[in-house]
């Protein structure tokens, strides 16, 4: 039987959640809809490696449902947090973008035009990119040769950062289903297209899961 303390700390492990997946998503709605949005992939890997800093020795820093599966597939997640991770995340992801909106308007900022994504370029880009986030975030954070290592923020918020570069013009740059519904809810993508972002990414971390068991060996 669970009792007041392990509720307790399992509640927030998900406001941790929720509180990481808010600014990250924030932080991408607010700079990609201003003057700025050429640092927007920079302000959002520095906005990670302060979150991650921030909340990693809580609740593990995943702000990203792909990043909470793959965890659980490498056996470092209880499944009794994999579904409140995954609704935390949304729901910041979600208040974030109907706040970021709110603000833009009340700004005077031009409401931007969605970007039409190419349906199978955006899904190989959101996948690779996706894949490699995870991987990265995985091998730095669950396996026990990395155990304790004190650059595991720089390297993951520097990864986003890359990959956000790398492949924004063709997918949109999630690599994250709460950032997907964010930055489809801030208009900056179709709603047609939304379904890309949770099937890339969700395949991605699952890939990244069974990659990083495999290069490390079973004794990971």
């Amino acid at each position: 039987m669970a009792t007041k303390a392990d509720n307790t700390g399992a509640f927030r492990r998900y406001v941790v959640e929720f509180f990481g997946t808010f600014f990250l998503v924030m932080t991408l709605c607010m700079l990609d809809a201003g003057d700025h949005r050429q640092f927007a992939p920079m302000a959002a890997g520095v906005m990670l490696v302060a979150m991650m800093y921030a909340g990693f020795h809580i609740s593990g820093a995943h702000y990203n449902p792909a990043v909470s599966l793959a965890t659980y597939l490498r056996g470092k997640l209880n499944s009794g947090d994999l579904l409140p991770y995954i609704v935390a995340q949304f729901l910041g992801g979600t208040l974030a973008a109907m706040l970021a909106g709110f603000l833009l308007n009340a700004s005077g900022a031009p409401a931007p035009a969605p970007k039409e994504l190419e349906i199978v370029p955006a899904l190989i880009a959101e996948l690779l990119g996706t894949l490699l986030f995870v991987y990265v975030f995985l091998n730095l954070t669950t396996i026990k040769k990395t155990a304790g290592n004190i650059y595991y923020g720089l390297a993951i918020g520097f990864t986003l950062m890359a990959i956000i570069y790398t492949f924004a013009d063709v997918s949109g740059g999630a690599f994250n289903p709460a950032i997907g519904l964010g930055i489809t809810m801030a208009n900056f993508t179709s709603w047609e297209t939304i379904w890309i972002f949770p099937v890339a990414n969700f395949s991605g971390g699952v890939l990244a899961a069974f990659l990083s068991q495999y290069v490390n060996g079973p004794e990971a």
